[in-house]
């Protein structure tokens, strides 16, 4: 989640402008550490990542087959759980002591608010735009990528990260459980709703989501969706994020109660308990077949085939509106890969990154991991890529519905308060106008 703003005097600024004359000090101690140009390359490069199964082992691989192409190449790759946790933690060593020649995370520099503060960036934007990474600018893999991907990594013209692709949110269906009562993946809301109420009438749960131990952030996968259909539809650009940050919509916006009102309906048609099943049980329970659709995002697609290899299933947006056209998949771009200034192997990280660019390594990822391309052509065989069909790549990022929440904002504009004023309007606790009374009234415009 995403917002906020305040006067640049934290410490946040002192730590990125420490990090650029740290990086350039072991950068110049660090050259000649690989071979440039067209020299045969050598030494070791260091990759960080967080742990994701899937993504480990298609970097495995890939970092493999890159040691086979290069002779007197080794590939270090670096891992921690949890990317807000000890990942965090090992990425700032590799950042402040110059140790990693390729790190990663899943923010993009891109959308930056109208008025840039330490308080309404992202710690990734506030390095980006000091300085901390090296620009890619000039490197010819970049035309592979999507114009819209390299454009969430660019700074001043200057192009900082390489976006591995998007995962993408909506409704996973059964398709074995919609023939069985002659249904068809709505297109509208109205139709969802009669969907809902004919799985509700022969007893099948609609819908499984997963609360328990993340909490109602995860209802993300129903208002992100319904907040871009009825109220971003009707913003310029459809950008609602950026929409509140200039102070041109507010929270009390009466699209953004309707999208909560219908939050509310479709609360009714998840299963008992949700808010305390496990969310890492979501694609279990739906493979198992306790439910007719999974809300949830496309990174779950492998444990579901894994779960039950042979279950047959489709995809759709959740529909808000009643304008089909409205009506959009949400996706948010994950894994970006960025270059430290003072990489010890910069001209190698670059190599690699060429590597990892071409269509056969590049489709291995994809497949493997079952994100989203975010490449401009290519032939994917992943069990997400026909799940999603013609939506495969296509959809609204969240950080265009969401603008950035920060610790530092007012408290229900705060991160970890946030979703819980949607899971209140679920209960019937609060009322989305107050609600939206309650977002409004600490919010602080950019500009």
């Amino acid at each position: 989640m995403y917002k906020r703003k305040r006067p640049r005097t934290s410490p946040r600024r002192s730590l990125a402008a420490v990090a650029v004359i740290g990086l350039a000090a072991a950068g110049l101690a660090a050259c000649g550490s690989s071979s440039g140009g067209s020299g045969k390359a050598t030494g070791t490069l260091k990759i960080i990542t967080w742990v994701n199964p899937p993504a480990i082992t298609a970097f495995k691989k890939i970092d493999a087959e890159f040691e086979k192409a290069n002779p007197g190449v080794h590939v270090d790759l670096g891992s921690a759980e949890n990317v807000n946790g000890p990942y965090k933690t090992l990425l700032h060593t590799a950042v402040s002591g110059s140790s990693a020649d390729i790190v990663t995370l899943n923010q993009q520099v891109q959308p930056l608010p109208p008025q840039m503060t330490t308080s309404n960036l992202s710690e990734w934007q506030d390095w980006a735009v000091h300085g901390v990474f090296a620009p890619l600018n000039g490197q010819s893999y970049l035309k592979d990528y999507t114009s819209a991907a390299n454009a969430t990594e660019t700074y001043q013209g200057k192009q900082y990260g390489v976006v591995s692709g998007m995962y993408q949110e909506g409704i996973f269906y059964n398709k074995a459980i919609f023939a069985r009562y002659h249904l068809s993946p709505p297109t509208t809301y109205s139709q969802f709703l009669t969907v809902l109420r004919t799985l509700k009438s022969h007893g099948v749960t609609p819908m499984w989501l997963g609360l328990g131990a993340v909490g109602p952030t995860y209802l993300q996968f129903i208002y992100y969706p319904l907040m871009h259909s009825l109220w971003g539809a009707k913003l310029p650009g459809g950008n609602i994020a950026t929409a509140l940050q200039k102070g041109t919509t507010k929270w009390t916006d009466p699209a953004f109660a309707t999208a909560m009102s219908e939050e509310k309906t479709l609360g009714q048609y998840l299963e008992p308990g949700y808010t305390g099943e496990a969310w890492q049980g979501m694609p279990g329970a739906f493979a198992a077949g306790k439910a007719a659709m999974l809300l949830d995002g496309s990174w779950d697609l492998a444990t579901v085939q894994q779960a039950n290899p042979k279950i047959q299933v489709g995809y759709f947006p959740v529909p808000g509106s009643n304008t089909a056209a409205d009506n959009a998949s949400i996706g948010t771009y994950d894994l970006t890969f960025s270059i430290p200034n003072a990489s010890p192997n910069k001209t190698l990280a670059e190599k690699w990154l060429a590597f990892f660019s071409t269509p056969k390594i590049y489709s291995q990822y994809v497949d493997i991991t079952g994100i989203s391309s975010s490449q401009t052509s290519g032939t994917f065989n992943s069990f997400a890529s026909h799940v999603l069909g013609s939506y495969f790549g296509k959809a609204a990022l969240t950080s265009t519905v969401l603008p950035f929440l920060s610790d530092n904002a007012s408290y229900w504009d705060q991160p970890a308060n946030w979703p819980t004023l949607q899971q209140d309007v679920i209960n019937g606790s609060k009322t989305p106008q107050q609600v939206g009374q309650l977002y409004q009234s600490g919010w602080k415009v950019s500009g």
